[in-house]
């Protein structure tokens, strides 16, 4: 069978998910994470520090790339490698979003960050994709190859 990694159209523009940041949610993720570092979770706390208020976990939008990665490519790019760095904080109450460019369709590279509903980045980095996996011929019968939705 011929190799048809290549020719697998990959988007330019990734968007991938926007998340509403709570209160509730950033203490539910302070409970997930065991991070109950006053800085996320005491307002009183937050006020006093250089940030004025509480802010999410870093890896709050950290998890939402990677889920809307995954969502996004599912099994048909199993390797995926992510380096990210945090930028800057995010108050909580403020809603950010997921998204990517391609940066090489060559190297499957893709620039992905996550910013604010002001455009101000929080995380930023690259995700690199490994080749696109092997289809079944039963798949491949059914139309389920991702190649064949160029």
């Amino acid at each position: 069978m011929a190799d048809r990694s290549n020719h697998y159209a990959l988007p330019d523009n990734l968007d991938l998910g926007q998340l509403q940041t709570t209160p509730e949610m950033t203490e539910r993720y302070a409970a997930l994470t065991d991070d109950y570092n006053p800085i996320h979770v005491d307002a009183d706390f937050a006020s006093k520090t250089a940030f004025g208020a509480p802010i999410i976990h870093g890896t709050m939008g950290l998890n939402l790339l990677v889920d809307a990665l995954e969502t996004t490519f599912g099994e048909s790019f199993p390797e995926l490698r992510i380096d990210v760095r945090f930028i800057r904080p995010v108050r909580v109450g403020s809603t950010i979003r997921a998204r990517g460019r391609l940066a090489d369709s060559n190297d499957r590279r893709y620039e992905i960050f996550v910013e604010t509903e002001t455009g101000d980045r929080a995380v930023e980095g690259t995700c690199s994709l490994g080749p696109p996996a092997p289809t079944s011929a039963r798949d491949s019968a059914k139309g389920n190859n991702p190649e064949d939705h160029s």
